[in-house]
């Protein structure tokens, strides 16, 4: 009976409904697989996704979704003393099923994508025009505001956009049940959101007017009235609940935890004191707006541009992101004023309402109600089209998978661009998983959301993160666990990787080396054999280029290389770095190497260098010749064998000294301990 009536309803449907579920499939498609490429690159962060998925990951244990991260703001480690996202609940069985970090950037991005159909929906509802729909639906999964939530890490925040999206559509179908359902559904998202829906009741006060007028006039209550009623209702049963429940896990929060660092040119103590010094001292106000004021008009600019600003003709549907835009200016935190981040969660729902709120309001104004519906059609068609097209060309500067943008730039988002795992990134996931899956274990915040399954594991924060005082009290707390394995690489987090090794690791024979590479290291408690030697490889990835540029090149192991095209100018840099610590012994440096022609004469000189080292920084060099070469355009590899007798930090491997008269190409640097 179930899969009949299935079957009946899927062929109700049109056309423009499939191309809607297809299109936001394919949207969650291709983000969960360029987010979990990102992962596996070592761009998420313990802040936030290792976080969330060992919050989830104890949830599915039975217990109240405890992290290992953030014990320096609640000391049971329970997320729910810092944010109270009761979201979680519903996340855990999918992670009970599939325990993987992967499973929680797949659900993001799903739950991203599925907001296309309450667009969809509302829409053809609004608009009486599918095509519409589908042009407006589509320019929803283009708009950068989206995007940009689903390239970092995880957050709860994710689901506010479906959520509040669903109960608006809801609330337009006059289906109270379900429009309640997902305003409750949206609270539980994160604390804040009660705010936003506090506004949000004024919308929907706006919404049920008629029915309003009608309970003025005849005196018959209808049921839809009842919703801006309810939705005040939880919003402040919903303070109240998450002001009990934070302080009842976490009594005695530190003033770092109110953020009001945050918000410094306004010199308070607590973001609640906004409005008051806003109020009181608008000079103040003003030089908080004008701090970093070019990259804020940017945000504001971002926001509103999917609309092509058409939003301020529908300010009641937009009401309630204002709070946040105003909020986002005034901070001296560029997370709150840049795309890359969950924040944009708060506005991008509204906007996209007010959006459809907009078009209709505009084909009413132009029509009139007596005019045919054809026309209508055809005034939101064409406005449908402007979107669309208007997101078109935002993508191609403001989203994450866009060609202008390279891993690593910050300049205008979060480090956006498509990025895949180099050799050496799956070197180190290899490595970690020698690591048994409960161990005690602590490392650096790169590292520890691929590890962060493990609810044992804990992690060093950024030096000084929150503040210098939470530090070092963090730090002592984390001294004092008796740890299974300590692991670090000076790939990245150089300066955590130290900590480590002199606090945890240096004199305290407990601990072995068990593995070691160039520039990585895994201790373990009461090891006493001889450490695994794994060999790395640099490429383009690690390397740094310098009068050379990195070009696509098939032929390469790398799939990439770094090039040093023909210039006049001779004895240029080609690349150097990465600036890794190498433990005492012997090692091999082999240099894969081709050119475009055979000169006469040096071709590049090759070198291990460390500026650590005070007598002589050149720890080995090689000069290649023209005639070692047997084919141009082959690729030949280069052998470099070197000693280091002590610890040495900063050790590069450098290509200096080129020959103008060629293309150089490097694939990769590969370094073997012997």
């Amino acid at each position: 009976m179930i899969e009949d009536t299935l079957k009946r309803r899927l062929w109700k449907l049109e056309l423009s409904d499939y191309i809607t579920l297809i299109m936001a499939l394919l949207y969650s498609t291709i983000f969960s697989y360029y987010t979990i490429m990102r992962h596996y690159s070592f761009r998420s962060n313990a802040w936030d996704l290792g976080i969330l998925v060992q919050s989830i990951a104890s949830g599915a244990r039975g217990t109240l979704f405890v992290n290992n991260v953030e014990r320096y703001y609640s000391p049971t480690g329970s997320y729910f003393g810092v944010h109270f996202t009761p979201i979680l609940y519903a996340v855990t069985p999918f992670f009970y099923l599939l325990p993987k970090v992967e499973t929680i950037l797949v659900l993001q991005s799903i739950v991203l994508g599925l907001g296309a159909i309450p667009i969809y929906l509302m829409a053809k509802q609004g608009l009486n025009s599918r095509l519409s729909a589908v042009m407006l639906s589509i320019a929803y999964l283009m708009n950068p505001l989206l995007q940009g939530i689903n390239w970092y890490d995880f957050h709860t925040q994710a689901f506010f956009p479906l959520f509040i999206l669903s109960a608006t559509c809801f609330l337009k179908k006059r289906r109270l049940p379900l429009f309640l359902l997902f305003l409750f559904l949206s609270l539980t998202t994160m604390e804040q959101a009660s705010f936003l829906v506090a506004l949000y009741s004024i919308y929907t006060c706006w919404e049920v007017r008629n029915e309003i007028k009608e309970l003025i006039q005849s005196k018959k209550p209808k049921l839809p009235i009842l919703a801006p009623l309810i939705t005040i209702f939880l919003f402040l049963f919903w303070i109240h609940l998450s002001h009990i429940v934070k302080y009842s896990i976490n009594p005695n929060p530190p003033p770092e935890l109110k953020a009001g660092d945050l918000y410094k040119i306004l010199e308070i103590k607590d973001p609640a004191e906004i409005p008051a010094k806003v109020i009181t001292n608008p000079e103040l106000a003003l030089k908080a707006i004008r701090f970093d004021f070019s990259s804020k008009i940017l945000y504001i600019m971002l926001n509103l541009a999917p609309s092509c600003f058409l939003v301020f003709l529908s300010p009641l549907a937009l009401l309630p992101s204002l709070p946040w835009l105003l909020l986002s200016i005034l901070s001296n935190h560029k997370p709150y004023y840049q795309l890359g981040f969950q924040y944009t969660a708060f506005t991008l729902p509204f906007i996209s309402i007010a959006t459809i709120d907009t078009i209709q309001g505009i084909c009413s104004t132009i029509n009139g109600r007596s005019i045919k519906n054809n026309i209508n059609n055809n005034i939101s068609v064409k406005i449908s089209v402007v979107l669309l097209v208007s997101g078109l060309f935002l993508s191609i500067f403001a989203s994450p998978l866009s060609f202008l943008h390279k891993p690593g730039d910050f300049r205008y988002f979060r480090d956006y661009g498509v990025s895949f795992p180099s050799d050496l990134d799956h070197k180190v996931m290899k490595i970690l998983e020698t690591i048994p899956s409960d161990a005690v274990v602590i490392t650096t915040s790169t590292i520890f959301p691929h590890i962060s399954t493990d609810v044992n594991a804990y992690v060093i924060p950024p030096i000084d993160t929150p503040s210098r005082r939470l530090f070092q009290g963090n730090l002592r707390y984390l001294k004092n666990i008796d740890y299974d394995y300590i692991c670090y690489t000076y790939f990245w987090d150089k300066s955590e990787a130290n900590i480590l090794y002199d606090d945890f690791v240096k004199n305290k024979e407990i601990y072995g080396l068990f593995m070691m590479g160039p520039g990585i290291e895994v201790y373990k408690k009461g090891y006493k054999g001889s450490p695994i030697k794994v060999p790395i490889r640099l490429s383009y990835k690690e390397l740094v280029t310098a009068d050379s540029v990195i070009v696509d090149d098939p032929l390469s192991e790398s799939g990439k290389i770094i090039m040093l095209k023909p210039s006049p100018k001779a004895g240029r840099y080609m690349w150097y770095g990465p600036y890794i610590t190498l433990l005492p012994g012997n090692y091999t440096a082999n240099f894969r190497i081709k050119i475009d022609n055979l000169p006469e004469g040096k071709v590049i000189k090759l070198e291990v260098w460390s500026n650590s080292l005070r007598e002589r920084a050149e720890i080995a060099s090689y000069e290649v010749n023209g005639r070692e070469f047997s084919k141009p355009f082959v690729w030949h590899t280069f052998s470099l064998p070197f000693s280091i007798t002590e610890r040495t930090p900063d050790v590069e491997f450098r290509g200096i000294e080129a020959a103008g008269n060629l293309t150089i190409c490097l694939d990769y640097v590969e370094i073997i301990p012997h």
